[in-house]
């Protein structure tokens, strides 16, 4: 009787714990390596059995604003849109430990009838966030987003968002 009173507790914690779930980055590649205002990784999760790609890249928003975009390249974009909106949806992503609000936007791939998730931070504060946390960052930053928790590089970046041509004029 004494054991079943000093597992009970153990027994029951067990029926509460959350699965854990584990990305493995299989490549990473930085601002410096491909030299044209984006960085990417490719990860996997032991969930599933897809390979994934999350991009981010130095553009100009269609006002003509200097912004940084992330890309998720996975099934997700299928599974969550399956047209083009010209109306973003809001979200959230976490930056080192910083939610930021998000824009997302569904894309069709011009060459497939597939789809990918386009976002940028919602608000100025939340852009300026982000872009400095990868200007300063010496490490990978953490991007925690869609249950993965992701490390993104940040060599290059600064050399990058210097040479992304600024705002429009």
């Amino acid at each position: 009787m004494k054991i079943i009173k000093l597992l009970a507790p153990l027994l029951i914690s067990g029926l509460f714990a959350m699965p854990s779930h584990a990305t493995q980055i299989e490549d990473s590649l930085s601002w410096a390596d491909l030299d044209n205002g984006s960085a990417a990784i490719k990860y996997s999760s032991d969930y599933e059995d897809e390979t994934k790609y999350f991009e981010a890249e130095i553009t100009h928003s269609t006002s003509g604003e200097q912004r940084l975009y992330f890309r998720d390249h996975s099934s997700l974009g299928d599974y969550i849109c399956s047209y083009e909106n010209s109306i973003p949806e809001s979200t959230a992503m976490t930056f080192n430990n910083q939610a930021v609000k998000m824009l997302r936007w569904c894309i069709k791939y011009t060459d497939s009838q597939s789809y990918y998730l386009s976002y940028t931070p919602d608000t100025d504060r939340g852009h300026t966030y982000v872009v400095n946390l990868f200007k300063t960052a010496l490490l990978p930053i953490k991007i925690q987003y869609n249950n993965e928790t992701l490390r993104f590089p940040v060599t290059g970046f600064t050399k990058a968002w210097n040479s992304g041509g600024g705002n429009a004029i």
